[in-house]
């Protein structure tokens, strides 16, 4: 039974980590021995694209639709595979013209338009801030889920309760202290947030471990296997559906999401930060176009 102060013990020391390894990073860079000058670390950082919502967004269409969730990854994976060419023409353009955002980006490539820069920097907020209430939603969700095992249903009532209970209000509380902290105290826009970044891809780590742990449990412990696991499934006339793309609206569907995967992996705000902007060395998307996939 996982107790609320185990959960929140367990989250504090964690998020603690984060700050120490993003600390570290921050006085590595100073000493000018730079902890993310490294291909590994630099495409560890760019799985940023895989967020809490990502998890429960892919894993929700794989049980509605099956194999729809796949365009979620297959379409960041033939960017970074096919499109290399375009991504390092991106990184070269940036650090040339000391690109800051993918607003500053768009507006360069069209004689550095100020009032393209402005819109598309009007969209791009209106676009992610429902997207990161998406992201809180979902660590609020998860918390209570794990507040209410071993009994598996979804909280009730989500944004219910008094102040000193609202989960998402002290995480945006600690993002937004983490953000100041190691994102936007330089004065110099187009400098590297070294601690930021190292502190991505240290989580991006922890959630593959943590993702592949569970696929071996799943698949070797609680079935006897991938071909268990498909000989079940294929028993139960709804299971056997998720396997197959349904007609021509499911493939056109399918198409689509992994064209707008593609685009999303690079014009994402962070993921266009994370590319180009703290890139150090454009022979490190050698490394990124197969270990990022």
């Amino acid at each position: 039974m996982l107790t609320g102060f185990t959960i929140v013990t367990v989250a504090f020391l964690y998020l603690t980590l984060l700050f120490a390894i993003a600390y570290y990073g921050d006085k590595r860079a100073d000493a000018q021995r730079s902890l993310i000058a490294n291909p590994v670390i630099y495409s560890l950082s760019i799985a940023v694209y895989c967020t809490s919502w990502t998890f429960y967004g892919s894993v929700g269409r794989a049980a509605s639709s099956g194999v729809g969730f796949l365009p979620i990854y297959l379409g960041p994976t033939l960017m970074f595979v096919l499109g290399w060419h375009v991504l390092r023409k991106i990184v070269r353009i940036s650090k040339v013209n000391r690109i800051t955002s993918i607003a500053d980006f768009i507006a360069s490539r069209y004689g550095k338009s100020f009032y393209l820069g402005a819109l598309v920097t009007i969209v791009a907020v209106i676009g992610i801030l429902p997207y990161i209430s998406l992201q809180l939603k979902a660590i609020t969700v998860s918390f209570g889920v794990l507040i209410g095992y071993p009994k598996i249903s979804m909280p009730a009532h989500i944004a219910s309760g008094s102040l000193l209970h609202d989960t998402a209000l002290f995480v945006a509380l600690l993002m937004g202290a983490f953000a100041i902290l190691f994102g936007t105290r330089h004065i110099d826009a187009s400098e590297h947030h070294e601690g930021m970044v190292a502190a991505v891809a240290f989580e991006s780590v922890v959630k593959l471990v943590a993702f592949l742990a569970v696929g071996l449990l799943v698949t070797y412990v609680v079935f006897g296997g991938m071909a268990d696991i498909y000989a079940r499934a294929s028993q139960n006339e709804h299971f056997r559906k998720l396997f197959t793309i349904n007609g021509t609206g499911g493939l056109v569907s399918w198409v689509t999401l992994s064209i707008l995967a593609m685009g999303a992996v690079i014009a994402l705000p962070r993921q266009f930060q994370v590319i180009a902007v703290e890139n150090t060395d454009e022979r490190h998307l050698r490394t990124a176009i197969w270990l990022f996939p």
